[in-house]
């Protein structure tokens, strides 16, 4: 069976949500997945004191892993052969700041950096599952067999009509689609995208806000080497606050 890595990561504004919701991160990020990961990675990135929310993260004892972003982000930057002045903002009324755009990729840049299985689940830390769902296995199978696909992810907020007009087949249980892929839930094969495969910018990806994050550089390198996405048709994640959950 083919190893995965669950990572997710928090910043100033929601790791106490993360941390401290009862039974959120365990059974509604973790649990729900019905799958045995291999790893679970907590990316602390962008906190004012990163030691303590490590040393509460490691009582939880959920994560066999805990990498503070700041210590190696030189590293990473240098691997996947970017600068932090890269990462521009753009003025299209959300306000971004090129910090924000930048924190807002160095997190799952960092979890595939940090990743050493097969493949890498990844979660912002406002995305959880309300039911338990058995999608894993399934997306790698589909994925092993069609090497053009390369992101797997369930539908978004229940908007099964938005994911199935995004796509152009359905096989498997899966809309299958061209276009397409959010930093909020993303499974992926390590050796895919633990890559320098982050530089490429479409002018047609101007719909992601805020500026050059990172979803907008995977949209423009999936596009451009036709690489596609699946997405689970039977099941959906939830995003938003984390604090709804409470």
């Amino acid at each position: 069976m083919s190893t995965v890595t669950f990572a997710t990561s928090c910043w100033e504004n929601d790791w106490e949500g993360l941390l401290e919701t009862e039974g959120y991160l365990k059974n509604k990020m973790i649990q729900n997945h019905l799958f045995p990961f291999s790893r679970r990675i907590l990316i602390i990135n962008n906190v004012k004191d990163p030691k303590t929310v490590a040393a509460i993260a490691e009582e939880k004892e959920i994560f066999t892993d805990i990498v503070i972003a700041n210590e190696i982000e030189e590293e990473v930057l240098a691997f996947f052969q970017l600068q932090r002045k890269d990462f521009k903002a753009v003025d299209d009324g959300y306000g971004a700041s090129r910090d924000w755009v930048y924190f807002n990729s160095l997190s799952p840049l960092t979890a595939i950096y940090a990743c050493e299985t097969d493949y890498l689940l990844y979660h912002t830390a406002d995305v959880w599952l309300e039911e338990p769902v058995d999608w894993i296995p399934k997306a790698i199978v589909y994925m092993g067999k069609k090497p053009k696909i390369k992101v797997a992810n369930l539908t978004w907020n229940e908007k099964y009509c938005e994911a199935k007009k995004e796509s152009y087949k359905k096989r498997k249980g899966f809309y299958v689609s061209k276009r397409g892929f959010s930093d909020q839930q993303f499974l992926v094969k390590r050796e895919d995208f633990r890559q320098p495969i982050y530089s490429e910018i479409r002018e047609d990806a101007s719909h992601f806000p805020r500026g050059d994050v990172f979803e907008k550089r995977v949209f423009s390198y999936m596009l451009n080497h036709g690489w596609e996405r699946i997405t689970f048709s039977k099941s959906s994640y939830r995003h938003g606050a984390v604090s709804c959950t409470a």
